[in-house]
């Protein structure tokens, strides 16, 4: 990617709560009405599409999605590439992630830059990010210069040209943004600890920039194979968010996409994630840490596996996790003043499992193992003295109330439906997700909290300074097992 920072930037803002990202602005005829019941009253609930979203497909199997939105003259481009960090072939890690850099090398047509050149040049802004299960390119542009960028969208699907010399040298600077951002970051090394130890060999564990000595290997033959097998129409979906209609939308795309060829379907490394053997415990130590932190992973269902988990999850992380009246933030931080910060996230968007995660900065004087005694106090908490009704009811419109903002967004909806089309759900998941966590039961959410409970698919990791306390001259590292 040009700027790798876009991909956690998103996550922020998309994954800390799926009722922002999935969705917004309740317009649509209701065509079904069920109640939610509450300490106080039924509450009538419609079933009404989110963003009124259209769709088509291509003649060589590209999916098409808009989402109008009039509000300025702006559209948002996206295309999304079924393909990922975790499709790669064991030992090439980092691959998806090299790739999407070289998609600004230049094809027969555009030099190296051009590009994104001709994007400032019209107004516009364009950016790139790899996940684990997709890889994306967006372009914000003026309504009137949307078939330019198609052009050149269309033109390195398929017909990249990039001399030899071009990837060593962005070798060179993948290894220097691995360098500069994981490799002298102890937060983001034992990151990778964790994660590596919570999904132990799968493809979940590996880092999306990927290992810095496998990086180091990748050939020139093996990134344009990868181009060939994966980037295609039938592999891909535009996402077309902003002032257009589908009148006008439709002919551009078969003008553009329609004439590119199929492709045959590339199949994915068939990685299954082998069951933990018990909470794993990891302490990493550097002499760079200043601060202590504790953070927990756990796995947990997704929406592609688990549907009716996964909103009964992100319910019950919003009760968590709510605000300054929870009772985490209360125990933790304002009342407790154990921690300066403490916070578990939860987003069910993988096409395998999904991931909790807790971290916990501790007051200065107050141990990782207090902090983590009164978080699980916390949850046990939650299990028995559970939920009320209305703390339920109030944490789904806090969500609801949040995807209705991002409604009015131009990005998001683009971001919203990408990321859940190459995860594994449809567009009638998005449409009814605001549907679907008001009628999700009561009982359901209070049962969630026991997959929060349960640590034994959990890895838990404290980052701690050398010698327990700051040692600015120590230079000793490393990570230890439990």
């Amino acid at each position: 990617m040009k700027k790798t920072y876009i991909i956690i930037i998103l996550i922020a803002i998309f994954s800390s709560a799926i009722g922002f990202s999935m969705v917004s602005g309740l317009r649509g005829t209701a065509d079904k009405l069920s109640t939610a019941e509450t300490s106080t009253e039924k509450k009538v609930i419609s079933k009404e599409k989110a963003f009124n979203a259209e769709s088509f497909t291509l003649e060589n199997g590209m999916r098409v999605v808009l989402i109008e939105n009039h509000r300025t003259p702006i559209v948002s481009h996206m295309i999304w590439y079924d393909v990922g960090a975790a499709d790669e072939d064991w030992g090439n890690s980092g691959i998806a992630h090299f790739f999407e850099h070289l998609m600004f090398k230049g094809t027969d047509t555009l030099a190296p830059g051009e590009y994104s050149k001709t994007v400032r040049a019209l107004g516009g802004e364009d950016n790139a990010f790899t996940g684990q299960d997709y890889t994306a390119y967006f372009v914000n542009i003026a309504r009137e210069e949307l078939p330019t960028i198609m052009r050149m969208e269309a033109d390195r699907m398929r017909n990249l040209n990039i001399p030899e010399e071009h990837f060593v040298s962005e070798k060179n600077v993948i290894l220097e943004e691995r360098a500069q951002r994981t490799d002298i970051n102890p937060t983001a090394r034992m990151m990778e600890t964790l994660r590596a130890t919570l999904y132990p060999n799968h493809a979940y564990g590996v880092p999306i920039i990927g290992w810095r000595e496998e990086i180091a290997a990748l050939t020139y033959d093996e990134i344009m194979s990868f181009y060939k097998k994966w980037y295609a129409p039938n592999n891909a979906v535009l996402v077309v968010s902003g002032a257009i209609t589908r009148a006008e939308l439709e002919p551009l795309a078969k003008e553009y996409y329609g004439s590119i060829e199929a492709q045959p379907q590339a199949q994915s490394p068939d990685y299954k994630a082998p069951i933990l053997p018990g909470h794993k415990k990891i302490t990493y130590e550097d002499a760079q840490v200043q601060q202590p932190r504790f953070i927990r992973l756990c796995r947990m269902p997704s929406y592609a596996t688990d549907k009716k988990s996964a909103l009964a999850l992100e319910i019950a992380a919003n009760i968590i996790d709510g605000g300054a009246a929870t009772r985490l933030y209360q125990a933790l931080v304002s009342e407790g003043r154990l921690a300066s910060s403490a916070h578990l996230s939860y987003s069910g968007f993988t096409a395998q499992e999904s991931t909790a995660s807790i971290a916990i900065t501790p007051r200065e004087g107050v141990s990782i193992d207090d902090v983590t005694t009164a978080f699980d106090a916390v949850l046990m908490d939650y299990k028995y003295k559970a939920p009320s009704d209305d703390e339920i009811q109030a944490a789904k419109d806090r969500m609801v109330n949040d995807a209705i903002y991002a409604r009015d967004s131009l990005q998001a909806p683009a971001y919203i439906f990408g990321q859940a089309l190459t995860t594994g759900l449809s567009i009638d998941d998005i449409e009814y997700w605001t549907y679907d966590i008001e009628t999700t039961s009561n009982d359901d959410v209070r049962n969630a909290i026991d997959h929060f409970l349960n640590t034994d698919k959990c890895v838990d990791g404290a980052l701690l300074p050398v010698g327990g306390a700051p040692a600015a001259n120590q230079n000793a590292e490393g990570a230890n097992h439990e």
